[in-house]
């Protein structure tokens, strides 16, 4: 088990209170393995910047000749869904990285993430695909995301946030209605991004430590201290949706790794969304005992004893379950109107 203070060691480079001196007196004091740490968890490029520290040079450079390559890619795509009529969003770490970071090629991102509505879904699969990305369809996601690669640029396809039924309501329609272009790119609005922020984590990736990493946990810290959302806004929409628990156990995670350098306003949003005592209580639990982390290799159980805990509802769970099902039971027929259209290019994972 990671202690959480490796943790909270490794995060100390998203603060700026942190001075550069005090992040390699943090460096000299950890173990031997503390680097190779803050590279698997996304932090390397952040901690090379400050420090300077050779042990972290490959992991930037990595994450620069990405940047650039995505870069170049994304403006490929946007005039190629432009040309089919397709609005689109860029999601997540790609987006985020260029309103949060004075140099977004510090913060690594594998993937490039967009969302569509779900009935462009094929079109837009087919501009991506005619601009020389190839199809890796997995059987698995093919209810809502189509994952795309050329070269070592990757882009994830999404028509949907996340799995089908985990939302009460499917926002992708009024999300792309709501989205702005900045730094030449088409992305969520504040209130949105924010959202996604909060509840993309404690699904997907369950709060787990490597699988999240802590470049997402930065992001969090940084959109808070840097942008202005409408806490009201965002509070409602999470009602709205059945997953206030999701987000407040996002929050928990975030302010367990920032510790004494967690804001206020985290502590009072947070504050704002807690679930009941007894679920409280168990979440509070897991996440302090990173439970996530230590089951990350036993997926069904960590659904059933902490993934459904963070629906507001018994309704929200049962929901969940039953579309997860339908899904599995639709997954040939998803794949069968990708296959239609890529013919014998895709291989199912």
């Amino acid at each position: 088990m990671i202690a959480l203070d490796v943790y909270r060691q490794a995060l100390l480079v998203a603060f700026p209170s942190v001075t550069d001196a005090e992040l390699t007196a943090a460096l000299n004091k950890g173990k031997s393995t503390f680097p190779h740490f803050v590279i698997d968890h996304g932090l390397g490029p952040m901690w090379h910047q400050r420090t300077g520290d050779d042990r972290f040079q490959t992991s930037r450079r990595t994450a620069e000749v990405r940047y650039l390559a995505q870069t170049h890619a994304l403006e490929e795509i946007d005039a190629a869904l432009d040309s089919h009529g397709i609005d689109y969003v860029v999601i997540k770490g790609v987006a985020n990285r260029s309103l949060l970071y004075e140099n977004p090629a510090v913060r690594a991102c594998h993937d490039i993430d967009l969302l569509v509505r779900p009935d462009q879904r094929v079109r837009a699969a087919s501009a991506i695909n005619a601009a020389g990305f190839r199809p890796r369809p997995n059987l698995k996601n093919i209810g809502h995301e189509l994952e795309f690669r050329r070269d070592f640029v990757g882009i994830d396809l999404h028509w949907g946030l996340l799995r089908e039924g985990r939302l009460r309501v499917d926002p992708t329609e009024d999300m792309l209605a709501r989205r702005r272009k900045q730094k030449g790119i088409w992305m969520l609005n504040s209130n949105d991004a924010f959202y996604l922020l909060l509840v993309h984590p404690a699904f997907a990736k369950q709060l787990a430590g490597w699988e999240m990493g802590l470049h997402r946990v930065a992001d969090i810290i940084l959109w808070m201290q840097t942008h202005s959302f409408d806490p009201q806004a965002v509070c409602q929409r999470l009602t709205n949706h059945g997953v206030r628990t999701a987000a407040w156990a996002t929050l928990l995670w975030v302010g367990l790794l920032a510790d004494t350098h967690a804001s206020s306003d985290l502590k009072e949003l947070q504050a704002a969304l807690h679930p009941g005592r007894l679920r409280r209580a168990w979440l509070t639990y897991w996440l302090k005992s990173d439970l996530s982390q230590r089951m990350s290799n036993a997926h069904l159980a960590s659904l059933m004893v902490f993934s459904l805990f963070l629906h507001d509802r018994p309704t929200d769970a049962l929901r969940a379950l039953a579309a997860r099902y339908r899904a599995y039971r639709r997954q040939r027929a998803d794949i069968q109107a990708f296959h239609e259209l890529f013919g014998q290019q895709t291989s199912i994972d």
